[in-house]
């Protein structure tokens, strides 16, 4: 799950967070009242809208767009599109529909409908057909739309010093600069962008596809997306599996400082992993290595290092980013191996770079393939209230003495919502579901972006949640886990076998 809430740290790297805009939110049904979607009136013409499905361009899914209020609150005002995506069920029986979301926030869904195979066994495609969708404000759903593609690609790469009152001052007059630029290009937008209204969207997706309840499965933030939808629309709930949990109860500075232990944990076990194999270009102890690996990265902020492209060596920010884009999935390990080797032995940045582009859509030419890092900011800013000075600061003098590699970097930077239009009045959560059927949270022990604590925290306040433990590396389980894994998940989708609470699985 991304983040990207505080500058540097977070506009060109982090992972999760969230802030929005005050607004009565009284009418919408939280703690799971259900006096939401199609049981109110004036929502009628949107739930029995006509839609229809048509081949997408260039591939075999089919794509339809439909229509929702901006503001739930006021039906009869202006309206939005989703847009979202079907893979038809490989198999001759289908089961049903089975919606998904890949994370973010700013994750397109039509991504896991795209690359289904990759995120499911044959079972369920067999079985469902698969629905992305992106959620508003997101690529296709009336996209947030802040800066060019070539005032953002300067904002991911610059770099401050924020150790001095210099640095710090051209680091708020940046986050000013992004404030203002969303208010001007998409400030009627901003406010209706949060998790609530997403989850809203979902239940009239729900019903125009026919079905009764929702079957879901959510990734990391669509933990989020998945926890809101139970508490509004819990007797909606079919079949969800939420993986990588967000805990939103623990506010945006919090959420910062356990993802930057998280990745701490991460670096550590991949080092541990790197030394045990030939290429491995750290010498000593694992803790030798770490100290080499802060070194780099404090020398990347005073000297960039040079890169294939003489006219934009590593930054600090795009070291960052390619450094932990890699941490979310083991199996990507080498390549971090291999980044290390290139600028340890040849003092070349030129692959941490691609990954930390990688990580953020930017493609070779300068431009962004999809709007993903605007849409973060955007539905972050509207979900989550500001964090305190004083939390903030007691939680980086935490990360300053336990963070080995990293520090304080990603919490020393202002707030990417600070000068935000809109504020939230509270955060998300916590999410209830009073009343839904089962619902299977999964956490992975050594998740860097969303860390297991969260996972946990998750299935403890949802009403009728099971927690399923994967005992591995990187950031979710379900898809890249073992059989001990994906069976009983792939049982309860497909038959309704609600896996046994606390069943863990190790590699």
């Amino acid at each position: 799950m991304k983040r990207h809430t505080r500058l540097t740290a977070a506009l060109a790297a982090s992972a999760l967070l969230l802030s929005a805009c005050a607004m009565d939110t009284s009418a919408l049904g939280r703690s799971g009242s259900g006096e939401v979607g199609q049981n109110r009136a004036d929502l009628e013409k949107f739930y029995t809208q006509d839609f229809e499905w048509k081949s997408c361009d260039d591939t075999s899914l089919d794509c339809a767009t439909i229509e929702v209020p901006l503001d739930y609150d006021n039906p009869d005002g202006e309206t939005i599109e989703i847009a979202m995506t079907r893979r038809p069920a490989d198999g001759r029986k289908a089961v049903g529909n089975l919606f998904v979301n890949p994370g973010g926030p700013g994750g397109s869904g039509f991504s896991v409908a795209e690359n289904a195979e990759y995120y499911f066994d044959t079972r369920i495609t067999d079985a469902f057909n698969i629905i992305g969708f992106d959620p508003r404000g997101v690529e296709r759903s009336t996209p947030v739309d802040c800066v060019d593609d070539d005032t953002l690609g300067e904002l991911l790469d610059e770099s401050f010093d924020l150790s001095t009152d210099k640095g710090l001052g051209e680091a708020d007059e940046q986050v000013k600069m992004v404030g203002q630029s969303c208010e001007e290009n998409a400030g009627d937008l901003l406010p209706y962008v949060g998790t609530e209204y997403a989850a809203q969207d979902m239940d009239v997706m729900r019903a125009l596809v026919g079905d009764e309840k929702l079957n879901y499965v959510g990734f990391s933030y669509g933990t989020s997306l998945g926890g809101q939808y139970a508490d509004l629309f819990p007797h909606n709930v079919g079949r969800m599996i939420l993986d990588g949990a967000v805990d939103t109860t623990v506010g945006s500075a919090q959420m910062s400082h356990d993802q930057s232990l998280g990745f701490e944990t991460a670096l550590r076990n991949y080092v541990d992993d790197c030394r045990g194999g030939n290429a491995c270009p750290f010498k000593g102890s694992t803790d030798d290595a770490l100290a080499q690996i802060k070194e780099l990265f404090e020398k990347s902020l005073e000297e960039p290092f040079p890169t294939s492209d003489a006219d934009r060596p590593l930054t600090q920010s795009q070291f960052f980013s390619g450094l932990i884009t890699p941490l979310y999935n083991k199996q990507n390990w080498p390549i971090l191996t291999q980044a290390f080797s290139q600028l340890i032995n040849d003092n070349d940045g030129s692959l941490f770079q691609y990954l930390g582009d990688l990580m953020n859509g930017r493609e070779t030419d300068g431009s962004f393939s999809s709007n993903s890092t605007e849409a973060n900011w955007a539905i972050n800013c509207a979900d989550y209230p500001l964090s305190s000075d004083d939390e903030v600061e007691e939680l980086a003098a935490d990360l300053r003495e336990n963070g080995t590699v990293f520090g304080d970097y990603m919490l020393s930077a202002p707030d990417v919502c600070l000068y935000w239009p809109y504020k939230p009045s509270q955060a998300p959560g916590p999410y209830i579901g009073k009343g839904a059927d089962p619902i299977v949270v999964v956490g992975t022990r050594y998740d860097p972006a969303t860390p297991y604590q969260w996972s946990e925290s998750l299935a403890e306040s949802l009403d009728s949640a099971v927690l399923v433990t994967w005992e591995g590396d990187g950031h979710t389980a379900y898809g890249s886990a073992d059989d001990c894994i994906s069976d009983p998940l792939d049982d309860y989708l497909i038959e309704g076998t609600v896996p046994e609470d606390g069943l863990t699985c190790s590699p």
